[in-house]
């Protein structure tokens, strides 16, 4: 049987960007939504409260100090404006390994994150914090630039490629659209077009439509073809004006090549949508009924 996506921990890394504001903003909605308690990251980085010769006790003392007083403040501001329970989590060190961590040690279902994208050489070398979390968290990750404007999600977009595990996506797309009221838009995404590519996308796309019909959920179905699976997704998503992308981290990549860029790392990078991120697991190949 399928099975919803339950969410009952919700963490949010914070650096107090424009950005991580709104994403502490989807949270707090996605927490009353589903119930959700929040724990609260921020990451003291590594040589950031050093002094000019050598790191100085006293001055990381007072920069925790201080880090702590203001999550705190943020914490019990959220929980008195929306009554929601709020904890917070201080750590010092690599930001995106001690994001990682102690989004393990909460037990998250869900990390909500923002994202101030890159551009250039840089994501190919050394990508972003918030990739990084995306590709080594086991949980979800759901990346949001700043000037994302909606709260909730009304058209979720559903890019499917060949493999077998992109369909793990469809509970994740399921249980957010039966929250919110959404439609799904599925795209099949082809690098090249064949009858029998088009028959392994419809054998795909029929078992996903019939679990969608028997749990009341509004869908389209639309084939892109094309040389860039990013480039493809980000302009149907547009078009369909989507508030959400919903995509596998690892199984789904363009395979036009290096400068391209991997399918997930454009879009969490670049796209202007929130983006739900999902790994995927063995064994959690979807199966008709």
């Amino acid at each position: 049987m399928f099975q919803d996506f339950k969410i009952k921990r919700i963490a949010v890394p914070t650096d107090y960007s424009a950005s991580a504001t709104v994403a502490m903003e989807y949270a707090v909605e996605l927490s009353k939504v589903f119930g959700a308690s929040i724990t609260l990251i921020h990451v003291l980085e590594e040589g950031a409260y050093a002094g000019i010769f050598s790191p100085s006790n006293k001055t990381e003392y007072v920069e925790k100090e201080r880090a702590q007083l203001r999550l705190q403040d943020e914490a019990h501001r959220l929980e008195k404006e929306h009554g929601i329970s709020v904890s917070q989590v201080i750590r010092s060190g690599r930001v995106y390994d001690e994001i990682i961590l102690a989004v393990e040690e909460a037990e998250a279902d869900l990390v909500v994150m923002g994202t101030h994208g890159v551009s250039g050489w840089a994501e190919f070398f050394a990508g972003s914090n918030a990739f990084r979390v995306v590709t080594q968290t086991p949980c979800p990750v759901l990346t949001i630039q700043g000037h994302a404007k909606k709260r909730g999600f009304k058209n979720i977009i559903l890019p499917l490629d060949r493999t077998p595990e992109t369909r793990q996506k469809v509970q994740y797309a399921s249980t957010l659209a039966k929250k919110f009221g959404a439609t799904i838009h599925i795209a099949s995404l082809l690098l090249e077009d064949s009858v029998e590519v088009r028959y392994d996308f419809a054998k795909k796309v029929k078992q996903i439509t019939d679990y969608l019909d028997k749990e009341g959920i509004a869908h389209e179905e639309n084939i892109l073809i094309g040389d860039n699976l990013a480039t493809m997704t980000m302009n149907y998503s547009e078009s369909k004006k989507g508030d959400l992308i919903v995509m596998m981290t690892e199984q789904e990549y363009n395979l036009t090549g290096f400068l391209m860029g991997p399918f997930a790392q454009q879009i969490v990078n670049h796209c202007k949508l929130p983006v739900l991120s999902i790994s995927p697991t063995e064994g959690g190949e979807f199966h008709s009924f």
